[in-house]
């Protein structure tokens, strides 16, 4: 201890000295030498102590004493620095019972620490590692003892071990974690799938049949659920026996870490038996933190070779558990054989036949008579209706021809409807007569309409504008229209289509649905435009009352009085063509007379412009020539 108070004193001076001016350096350098001289041992007058030979040398020694004040510090420093160790055993010590889930979130939050912890443990290292070595290398630079020395580089080793140590653990951490969170995924998920079991309807008295159907379903259940355990157990025992490749890498990184903290104690041990280093208290620090590491790694060794033990006795009973499901599987499957077979199958059929005519066949055929009666009576009475409006229909005589097949058009409609919802109604009431459940097929029908709808929206559209044409009365047969660039006399109209019948002959069927404009040319009345072109040297008030005259003859004649409704009117100059005047006359007729008024009151006017002498030219075109002159 004297020699370990002496090399602290002259650590203190040198670094006093290393701050002084070069020439105020000869003092402290004697005071060093004063300092020391007690520190030496017996034999001091013949040999010199190594630290008095430091300051008496060179400043080259006087550099690597300060070097080596550095080095120790910043070693002293590194090893004082201990991180926290975390055990193993943490997720063990729970007083309350937990469900496997819990365990394995328990045993997840114990890793998640444990990671963290090794991996300051492995910087720890690391810096003991480096810090150790430089300090050897100043020790050695120094010539150090050679005992000190041997203890640094056997401590650098072990540190080597220990970051090598650390990352099998992480390693081994790692995998465990993997392992953990896959067996708690497929925990969590069969708790979300768990079967919903619903309880069937009671049924006072079943047949043989629905006896044999529901022992069917209930074994079939059976059989699903016990494969549905059967690939639980097997992915639980594949688990399990990915733990137990991970537990056997932990034990080797727990006897290893066992190992090298032997070890680690008796580097301690051996460097405090030596008064002669300066470092002392740091080796004492290490010996007792490294006497409780090795009782604790021990306990957590005997705890993970138990913890693999249970893993190994689990494996064992998931395997019984599969084989068990095996078996069962096996069973309830020649159960189902048995109930599905053949005979089994025409013997329900012929019990359940036997039963139902016993108890139920005479209810059933007094039901379906009254629904079949009941049927009978409505479509009568739809059909006596539909005709009764038909007769008062044709027989109206302030109606009209197209009010009439409107009228028709939508008895017919809305009869076709009515027959069509009794048989859907008649349907429903026979199947519930025999005994079927209606909400599934009327489920099963509005979904089978919703699909019919979307494939057919052009049906659907066409339907749905032909009853609009129907209320709206928009035309009627024998009508004269323009529809879809298609101008003709109607000649039917139907819930889905307009036919129309071209001055050519041509036949067009228009879906209703496609109709987006309607021009109707003999709706209440309709209007005759006459134009006539005259010559640019006749004179127009002469022309006026030639028209005048025309207008006022065909609106006496009596062969067109009914068709006017009133005298054509004078409609004056409508435009200055290339080679006429062009005027017009309008009239206003009864509708779908406008053609032949037309054509009338055109050839009357080209009799009455010819008596007149109003030249009706024809095209003409002036042609100016530009002579060379």
């Amino acid at each position: 201890m004297r020699i370990a108070t002496s090399s602290v004193m002259l650590f203190v001076v040198v670094t006093a000295t290393l701050s002084l001016p070069a020439d105020a350096q000869q003092a402290p350098k004697a005071e060093a030498q004063a300092a020391t001289a007690p520190a030496a041992v017996p034999s001091a007058a013949s040999a010199p102590s190594s630290d008095s030979q430091a300051v008496e040398a060179a400043p080259v020694a006087i550099k690597i004493s300060a070097e080596m004040v550095d080095a120790l510090e910043l070693w002293r420093k590194a090893a004082k620095s201990t991180p926290k160790l975390v055990s193993l055993m943490k997720d063990a010590q729970a007083k309350e019972p937990q469900t496997p889930t819990q365990q394995i979130k328990a045993r997840l939050q114990v890793l998640g620490d444990k990671t963290f912890s090794n991996r300051e443990w492995r910087h720890y290292w690391h810096q003991q590692a480096q810090r150790t070595g430089k300090l050897a290398e100043v020790a050695k630079a120094a010539n150090k003892p050679k005992m000190w020395i041997d203890d640094l580089k056997a401590w650098q080793a072990l540190a080597t071990n220990k970051i090598q140590n650390q990352d099998a653990y992480l390693t081994a951490i790692e995998r465990e974690r993997d392992a953990l969170e896959e067996r708690l995924e497929s925990l969590l998920e069969r708790e979300e799938k768990k079967p919903d079991l619903k309880s069937e309807p009671m049924i006072d008295e079943p047949s043989p049949f629905q006896v044999r159907q529901r022992t069917l379903r209930d074994l079939r259940r059976r059989a699903e659920q016990q494969s549905t355990k059967k690939q639980q157990s097997t992915s639980a025992l594949k688990l399990i026996e990915g733990q137990l490749e991970v537990e056997k890498i932990l034990l080797k990184a727990l006897d290893n870490d066992v190992t090298l903290a032997i070890r680690e104690q008796t580097i301690a041990t051996k460097a405090t038996t030596t008064s002669q280093l300066p470092w002392v208290d740091v080796w004492n620090d290490i010996k007792t933190r490294s006497a409780g590491k090795v009782d604790a790694l021990k306990r957590e060794a005997r705890f993970e070779a138990a913890r693999e033990r249970g893993r190994r006795v689990e494996a064992g009973l998931i395997r019984s558990q599969i084989q068990f499901r095996e078996d069962r599987v096996a069973q309830i499957q020649r159960n189902i054989d048995r109930v599905t077979s053949i005979s089994a199958w025409t013997n329900a059929v012929a019990d359940t036949v036997t039963q139902w005519l016993l108890k139920r066949a005479w209810r059933i055929a007094i039901g379906l008579l009254l629904v079949y009666l009941l049927a009978k009576f409505a479509l009568s009475l739809i059909s006596r209706t539909a005709d009764e409006w038909r007769r008062k229909a044709q027989g109206d005589p302030d109606d009209t021809k197209d009010d009439d097949q409107r009228t028709l058009t939508l008895i017919a409609v809305f009869s076709g409807v009515l027959r069509i919802a009794v048989y859907v109604i008649s349907g429903l009431l026979a199947l519930e007569q025999v005994g079927v459940d209606t909400g599934p097929l009327l489920g099963s029908v509005a979904i089978l309409g919703l699909a019919v709808s979307f494939g057919s929206q052009n049906l659907v559209r066409d339907v749905v504008n032909g009853l609009f044409v129907l209320l709206e009365n928009q035309y009627a047969v024998g009508d004269v229209v323009e529809i879809s660039g298609k101008t003709g006399t109607v000649e039917q109209i139907t819930i889905r289509s307009t036919w129309i019948r071209q001055s050519t002959g041509d036949l067009h069927a228009v879906p209703n649905g496609s109709i987006t404009t309607v021009t109707n040319m003999t709706r209440d009345w309709s209007r005759a435009v006459v134009k006539v072109g005259v010559g640019y040297d006749a004179d127009l008030a002469t022309v006026e009352a030639v028209c005048a005259k025309v207008s006022e003859e065909i609106f006496n004649d009596e062969q067109w009085s009914d068709a006017l409704l009133e005298a054509p009117v004078w409609g004056g100059v409508v435009e200055l063509g290339d080679s006429a005047v062009v005027i017009r006359v309008l009239v206003k007729t009864q509708a779908g007379d406008q053609w032949g008024v037309g054509r009338e009151l055109n050839r009357r006017l080209k009799v009455a412009f010819d008596e007149a002498g109003v030249d009706i030219p024809y095209p003409q075109r002036v042609v100016w020539t530009k002579s060379a002159d």
